[in-house]
């Protein structure tokens, strides 16, 4: 039987990082190029870095303009095989930047706008017509959480297909009343990328998975990427993850779905921040509108699926189950962090701003 246990919404994290980062993580995300300076990885920093690391008990990865400065990897797997760099892990809702990624390639195309309004493409949702797509990418919707709302779970289950359990969800979603009006504040909310998820496909006309795979995974040869509904009938993600520590039924399909439903490794996704912010998959100019603090009203910076960090850095926290990650890009100093873990929940916020001190100090 699974164990059901409490899930720590990623905002949480989210705001927990910001504290724990300093006041540098309140400066406004460029909309810029970023020229990459030059900063020394010596041998006496490696071993700084891995003083201070070595009692992490997870992944550790770090990289600078595509060389592997930094790896680490200490602890068991789910099913007790020896942690590598190389051993797939959840991510929870760093998924988010993927599924706003796809969202931006639609938009080159010319196949949406971020100004579109709900009822495009939910006629049945009476408050669509004052919600845009791009409020829904800056968790500016007002559009209540699914995941502080358990009750919705009971009904919500892994024996349903995939549109049944979203169709349960979007029936729940538009009886709700707005948290706030639109665009007067920001509230992290999952909801708004599981509705984001399904308007790609609507779009796209292929199934989410299949676009993000063919899009995304494929041109960046993250061959070890993929989702958490492939989890049991794959057998290199079977041989180290269950869905065992699981809440809310996530693993039911459709329910982490654009919001916290990938699988990789940490060369994979360390592939995933190179590509994205190199103009690989998206253009420049998208790239910068996702990494735009559209929040400075509220504290917290945060762009489409990306969240202002550490020393000007991007990226975004992650939680599912027992998991928590995140990752890191500072295109100045061509830096890429990834780390994960089901351990040191707390320790993991600060490894970003931990690597970069030391990187950036003689």
């Amino acid at each position: 039987m699974k164990k059901i246990i409490a899930v720590i919404l990623c905002c949480v994290l989210a705001l927990s990082f910001t504290a724990c980062s300093g006041s540098e993580t309140n400066e406004v995300v460029s909309t810029e190029p970023a020229q990459t300076n030059v900063a020394t990885f010596t041998a006496e920093k490696k071993e700084k870095l891995s003083n201070k690391l070595d009692d992490f008990d997870g992944i550790v990865y770090f990289t600078q303009n595509g060389e592997v400065l930094f790896s680490h990897a200490k602890g068991k797997d789910e099913c007790g095989n020896d942690l590598t760099v190389e051993s797939p892990m959840y991510i929870g809702s760093v998924s988010k930047q993927f599924c706003a990624t796809a969202v931006m390639m639609l938009k080159e195309q010319g196949k949406l706008s971020v100004d579109d309004t709900l009822d495009k493409y939910f006629p049945e949702y009476e408050l669509g017509k004052d919600i845009t797509i791009k409020n829904l990418l800056t968790m500016r919707s007002g559009i209540p959480n699914i995941h502080e709302n358990p009750e919705l779970f009971n009904d919500v289950t892994s024996d349903k297909t995939e549109s049944e359990n979203f169709e349960i969800i979007k029936n729940w979603v538009f009886e709700q009343s707005l948290n706030f009006e639109p665009d007067t504040a920001y509230e992290y909310s999952n909801t708004n990328y599981t509705l984001l998820a399904n308007i790609v496909e609507m779009v796209s006309g292929k199934p989410y998975n299949e676009f993000v795979r063919e899009n995304i995974f494929e041109p960046l040869k993250t061959e070890h990427t993929g989702f958490i509904c492939e989890v049991e009938d794959n057998d290199f993600y079977s041989a180290s993850l269950t869905y065992d520590t699981f809440g809310y039924n996530d693993d039911a399909d459709g329910v982490a779905k654009g919001a916290g439903d990938i699988v990789t490794t940490a060369p994979d996704i360390d592939k995933w921040m190179t590509g994205l912010s190199n103009g690989e998959i998206i253009s420049d100019e998208s790239y910068r509108e996702m990494t735009t603090d559209y929040s400075p009203d509220s504290g917290m910076i945060y762009g489409y699926g990306l969240m202002g960090m550490y020393k000007k850095g991007v990226g975004h926290t992650g939680n599912i189950g027992s998991y928590v990650s995140v990752d890191y890009i500072n295109e100045e100093f061509g830096v890429n962090i990834f780390a994960v873990t089901t351990k040191d929940h707390n320790e993991i916020n600060n490894i970003p701003s931990t690597i970069m001190d030391v990187l950036l100090n003689d």
